[in-house]
């Protein structure tokens, strides 16, 4: 009975880090790599590596880390916008590569920070900008 436990004990715990590995080299491959945090935030503190996968209405982000099955954040298009961008701060310059900056959007009265590239900037905001206009989708409440 022990030796059955044991083994399926064995098994129980090769299929999850399977699973893990294969979220985080799937994810890898299909989204766009970003640094995220929540708002407020202690300077340089609270964040998350993530992969920002995109698609016709919404953003997925999926941290990194997270065992979570699905996205650990959905971004729709017609709830985000960009507030403001700046540089990093010396204190997040060892985890933050040099040559990404802070963007801050708000997503239906929630903020966050995503540390991003040019590219990745650019294409955040085409993904933002190709939303059809708000009079022309009739609103749900997945919108």
């Amino acid at each position: 009975m022990t030796t059955i436990l044991v083994l399926l004990g064995i098994v129980l715990l090769l299929l999850l880090v399977g699973v893990i590995l294969w979220r985080f080299f799937y994810l890898r491959s299909e989204g766009y790599p970003v640094l995220l945090r929540a708002l407020p935030a202690e300077e340089a503190r609270h964040w998350r590596h993530g992969v920002l996968v995109y698609s016709r209405t919404s953003a997925r982000l999926y941290k990194l880390r997270s065992l979570r099955p699905g996205s650990d954040l959905v971004l729709t298009r017609l709830g985000t916008t960009v507030v403001s961008r700046r540089e990093i701060v010396d204190k997040e310059r060892p985890f933050i590569e040099g040559y990404c900056h802070v963007m801050k959007i708000s997503h239906r009265g929630e903020e966050y920070e995503i540390a991003i590239d040019e590219q990745g900037d650019n294409a955040f905001v085409s993904w933002l900008e190709s939303a059809p206009s708000e009079r022309w989708v009739r609103t749900t409440r997945f919108s």
